[in-house]
């Protein structure tokens, strides 16, 4: 079957990938936040476990997205993605820097609730973009062993509403050339397959060459070249077959981009994103059960490095695997929270507010 086939309706593995992903971070996030060196894939791959996490974020994101582009005119995009992405966060940093703070601040609580620092950290880090994210609070997690950063997982974010605002453009020229985005061709189409193409090469000539170290350029390379190669994917989905001896040489791709580094890093956008949808779209039975609680994902990626930190701060010497054991169930208590009392009444309301009905393609998150 071709991946258009395979993304019709929501029955499929978008959920559960995506919790998986954001589990990968709190993974990750166990070892520096404890002060232990020898994250697991840095050891194999000279990258974290967080970012193959993000990475898989992008993938989604980027295939997801573009498919709610394809079924919404551009002003119903731009609503659908703002009540995606924004009551979560507003609730994320304001909860952290009104409720999480005052409790484990080294500060009275009139100097804490009083400094300025405190309000710029919840309403700069309830947007995040384009001003970026604020990263301490007043007093907080001061003598912790990875830093007093309270969340650090919130760099990805404007990052991800980055990739959105490239993509409303690509939108907005969908909508001055005849044929435009909504059939994967014109102006706008070409737009995302260069978008791709460059990103993926230079993302491969740089890691081969070393032609610039800048983090900003670094990044980008990569995650553009994740989100918009995902995108061409589901532009490109009537032509693409989803088989699993084409998942096993997308595997065999990435663990060589993975192990040998350098020029090979030039499979890695393709190979993960082929893998990722793969595994989002065919294996089912028991898998689709968890449609059924909601998408914790985003929660758990929002609430994990606080609720990690937190712990840190009370257990000093807590191992990786012990800040794990801890943090798994209670940013999963969280997030779920934020799932039912959040982020599914404002999809909800998205859902009424829907400028153009889907057509039958995968919705976006």
């Amino acid at each position: 079957m071709t991946l258009a086939e395979r993304a019709r309706g929501r029955d499929n593995n978008f959920n559960l990938v995506r919790l998986l992903a954001a589990g990968l971070v709190l993974v990750s996030h166990s070892w520096p936040l404890t002060g232990t060196p020898g994250e697991p894939l840095e050891r194999f791959a000279g990258f974290s476990l967080g970012h193959l996490g993000v990475d898989v974020f992008f993938v989604v994101s980027g295939f997801l997205v573009t498919g709610s582009l394809l079924a919404r005119a551009l002003p119903a995009f731009l609503r659908a993605r703002a009540l995606r992405i924004f009551p979560a966060l507003f609730a994320s940093a304001f909860g952290v820097a009104f409720v999480v703070g005052p409790l484990v601040t080294a500060l009275p609580p009139e100097r804490y609730l009083g400094a300025w620092e405190t309000w710029r950290f919840a309403l700069q880090n309830a947007v995040t973009w384009p001003l970026g994210v604020r990263w301490f609070l007043p007093g907080v997690f001061l003598g912790n062993p990875g830093g007093p950063a309270v969340n650090g997982a919130l760099w990805s974010l404007p990052w991800e509403l980055t990739m959105y605002a490239m993509l409303a453009v690509v939108g907005a020229v969908s909508l001055a050339t005849r044929g435009g985005t909504r059939r994967g061709g014109g102006r706008s189409g070409a737009m995302v397959y260069a978008l791709a193409g460059a990103s993926i090469a230079a993302h491969g000539l740089n890691e081969a060459f070393a032609l610039t170290s800048r983090h900003e350029l670094v990044q980008g390379f990569r995650l553009v070249g994740l989100f918009f190669g995902a995108a061409a994917f589901r532009l490109a989905a009537a032509r693409v077959p989803l088989r699993a001896p084409l998942a096993l040489v997308a595997l065999a791709a990435l663990l060589a981009a993975m192990a040998l580094g350098g020029g090979w890093q030039v499979l890695y956008a393709p190979a993960l994103s082929y893998l990722v949808l793969w595994l989002a779209l065919v294996p089912g039975g028991p898998l689709r059960l968890y449609n059924r609680l909601g998408d914790y994902s985003y929660g758990f990626y929002l609430w994990q490095f606080p609720l990690q930190q937190w712990i840190v701060l009370h257990r000093p010497a807590a191992s990786p695997l012990e800040l794990m054991l801890l943090a798994a169930p209670a940013t999963l208590a969280l997030a779920a929270l934020s799932w039912h009392l959040v982020e599914a009444p404002a999809l909800a309301w998205k859902e009424r507010r829907r400028g153009v009905k889907a057509d039958g393609s995968v919705p976006a998150p």
